[in-house]
């Protein structure tokens, strides 16, 4: 789920001057803005991450979604997930610190089951929820750059994981983790031109619901 772009500028040097590292302002292709700067902080503990791969960010994961829908996804076989953002924290190891991933899906792969006592609905979007280790967020998406979708909206899901959570539940980080996520996922409905903006609202509204 994926696509970025961007390379270490002014504002992504640390206190030594070392500009190999950027903002999170910086990552995804723009896919974090206001307040999920921030959010995303919370959610590493980090302010300086490694530049966004090239093959990683909004508008590549916007061009690969569209594609899957065009090819009859999720019904049809599909790559599935598509990465959008690979968190590599400064002064982390190897692996990603955390992972935004996104995917088509059925609608009736949200109904039924019941959830993990580690996941807590929202009220936003078509579903939301969000946990200290993964929260997810789907909406709906009418668009012209998917063909058909008048007709058969397009479900669009994102999935924010956290390879490093805490052991206990926090509601702050948990919702940091949906506010990252919705700005993500507002940034790839405005890139696949939805209307509405996917039905997401512009600022997160975290407002518990019963699932």
């Amino acid at each position: 789920m994926a696509a970025l772009v961007l390379v270490a500028c002014g504002g992504g040097a640390d206190a030594e001057g070392d500009n190999r590292f950027v903002a999170a302002g910086q990552l995804c292709g723009g896919a974090f803005q206001g307040e999920a700067v921030s959010a995303l902080e919370t959610v590493t503990g980090a302010k300086l991450f490694f530049p966004h791969s090239e093959d990683e960010g909004v508008s590549s994961t916007a061009s690969a979604l569209a594609d899957d829908f065009r090819k009859g996804a999720p019904s049809a076989p599909s790559p599935g997930e598509r990465t959008m953002c690979s968190v590599y924290a400064k002064g982390g190891g190897d692996l990603t610190d955390a992972r935004l991933r996104f995917a088509l899906y059925d609608e009736k792969e949200l109904l039924g089951g019941d959830l993990a006592p580690s996941l807590h609905p929202y009220a936003m979007g078509k579903r939301a929820l969000a946990g200290v280790k993964r929260s997810y967020l789907y909406f709906e998406c009418v668009s012209p750059a998917l063909p058909g979708s008048k007709g058969r909206p397009a479900l669009v899901g994102g999935e924010l994981s956290d390879r490093y959570p805490p052991d206990v539940d926090s509601r702050p980080l948990r919702e940091a983790s949906l506010i990252v996520l919705h700005s993500a996922s507002r940034a790839l409905a405005v890139a696949l031109g939805c209307e509405r903006g996917g039905g997401l609202p512009e600022k997160p509204v975290l407002v518990p619901s019963r699932g």
